[in-house]
């Protein structure tokens, strides 16, 4: 047990230094000894996939600097300046979400392997747009924030869709993980809003991809979601929701993936998810007064969705994504649950 701890402590250890938060292999073992005679299986299947869905601080600089490598030769650039002249990084989000932070990162890379910085060329007019964020789960914010910039309209009152469609400018999404099936509402909301030729000019870019299309052929799904067996707690739960769409999405069938990679085992994987699961309904019981509906055992989601939440497994040195199972970010006063991953700015 000390051994995984230590291992699963080397791959998190930056986690939220920034905000004084640190994490140690004995609070790890503390996590893991709340899951009871389970604590073992935790503690392997986390160490068996952490190091691939855990970004550190370097990490995330490593791959800011492999996006603007990226386009730089996508839009036939020869230097970086005059890359940044003609781009505009988009800052839509507030100062506690993640993408100030991966523009300062941003920043960071530009210093240090060019000796520049893209602030000093704000003023310049702008032929690409890029938005960047950590993660696409249900991309909500995502979608959200590209069909607001696709609405607006220049000087000349043209929308800026209909100059993507004559080629004046460019709309690029780099996140670092993206969801498969939050990936089809967004694109079919820009398609539905401004047409598929629209969706066929935005450059989509990602580092990892989380594979969880219910109705997708051979998807790895490398999130957590039970099996439908004859587990009363799990299968009450989810029949007590008063949500009504996509049930059918609830439950993942036991031969998806057809080949086990995120997990150590197919088996191991069932036990994982139904020990995760079952103690995300407990933390949840544990609620007094109303609880919020878009509140699942497997993390947030939208509160019409009667499934247990998206169950996903990805982590960044700067904070924890809300779709992520209950068990590694709840943290309520009296209720002694342990996170794993404190929290910020989750009310």
């Amino acid at each position: 047990m000390e051994e995984l701890a230590d291992r699963i402590y080397e791959v998190v250890k930056d986690y939220r230094n920034h905000d004084d938060i640190k994490i140690t292999p004995k609070k790890i073992l503390e996590w893991s000894e709340q899951f009871n005679d389970d604590s073992k299986l935790i503690l392997t299947e986390l160490d068996n996939f952490i190091s691939e869905v855990y970004i550190s601080r370097q990490k995330a600089k490593k791959y800011v600097k492999g996006h603007v490598g990226k386009y730089i030769k996508l839009f036939g650039y020869s230097n970086v300046t005059q890359f940044l002249m003609d781009t505009e990084f988009l800052d839509l989000q507030q100062s506690h979400k993640s993408q100030p932070a991966i523009l300062q990162l941003l920043d960071e890379v530009l210093d240090e392997n060019f000796s520049v910085s893209y602030k000093d060329y704000l003023t310049f007019p702008k032929k690409h747009y890029i938005y960047f964020d950590d993660i696409l789960a249900s991309g909500s914010t995502i979608g959200r924030h590209i069909t607001e910039f696709l609405a607006q309209t220049d000087d000349n009152d043209k929308k800026f869709a209909e100059k993507i469609l004559l080629n004046e400018i460019t709309l690029s999404i780099s996140v670092f993980c993206l969801h498969q099936w939050g990936f089809s509402f967004q694109d079919f909301r820009i398609i539905k809003t401004f047409g598929e030729k629209i969706s066929k000019k935005i450059n989509w870019y990602s580092n990892y991809q989380i594979e969880n299309h219910a109705k997708f052929a051979d998807q790895k799904f490398n999130v957590a979601k039970p099996v439908k067996g004859n587990n009363i707690k799990i299968n009450s739960y989810l029949e007590s929701l008063e949500a009504t769409k996509y049930e059918d999405y609830a439950y993942r069938n036991k031969t998806d993936p057809a080949q086990e990679t995120f997990f150590t085992n197919a088996n191991s994987r069932i036990k994982f998810e139904d020990v995760i699961t079952e103690k995300g309904i407990d933390i949840i019981n544990k609620i007094s007064g109303n609880i919020k509906p878009n509140l699942r055992p497997l993390g947030l989601i939208n509160p019409t969705y009667k499934i247990f939440g998206l169950g996903t497994h990805f982590f960044t040195w700067r904070n924890i994504p809300n779709n992520c199972p209950l068990v590694y970010w709840w943290e309520v006063p009296g209720h002694d649950w342990i996170p794993l991953f404190p929290a910020t700015n989750r009310g």
